[in-house]
């Protein structure tokens, strides 16, 4: 059960964060949100994702706490599908250091069909988190462009 939970639920660090980071890098607009964006992404890719809980912050950040919790229970849900309908195997008893990256991860443990499945996971992620990000963007934007105006 542990190494379910380490494979794919918490995957990237608490609430499957490599979507957010995704759209920091990609798409935000923000000062904010860019830098942090730089910040996370190389501790994300070895599941540390505590920059972003406290430096976005995503801890007590309304806009940020609907994904944070959908995204582990959709993957949950799909990942317990894939493997029941046998689309992916079960876990071969293998267990990876925590801070192996997705994919890789997904390889050791069970060979290509969970590495292309993590990769999926990753798909998912960012699929979820962008709408929220992308308005947490604008928020904060608004919030810098109006501090620049103020200060000139």
């Amino acid at each position: 059960m542990n190494e379910f939970y380490n494979n794919f639920i918490n995957l990237t660090g608490s609430g499957i964060t490599i979507g957010l980071v995704i759209f920091t890098l990609i798409a935000a607009k923000s000062v904010q949100l860019k830098s942090i964006g730089k910040l996370e992404l190389v501790p994300d890719i070895f599941n540390i994702n505590e920059p972003f809980l406290f430096g976005l912050p995503i801890v007590m950040n309304p806009m940020l706490a609907v994904p944070f919790f959908l995204t582990p229970l959709v993957v949950a849900a799909s990942t317990y599908l894939v493997i029941k309908t046998g689309i992916v195997p079960p876990l071969n008893g293998v267990a990876a250091p925590w801070t192996t990256p997705a994919v890789i991860f997904g390889f050791l443990i069970g060979g290509w069909k969970i590495a292309i499945w993590q990769f999926c996971i990753l798909l998912i992620s960012t699929a979820i988190y962008w709408p929220f990000a992308r308005k947490y963007d604008k928020v904060l934007l608004a919030k810098e462009q109006k501090e620049a105006a103020a200060n000139k």
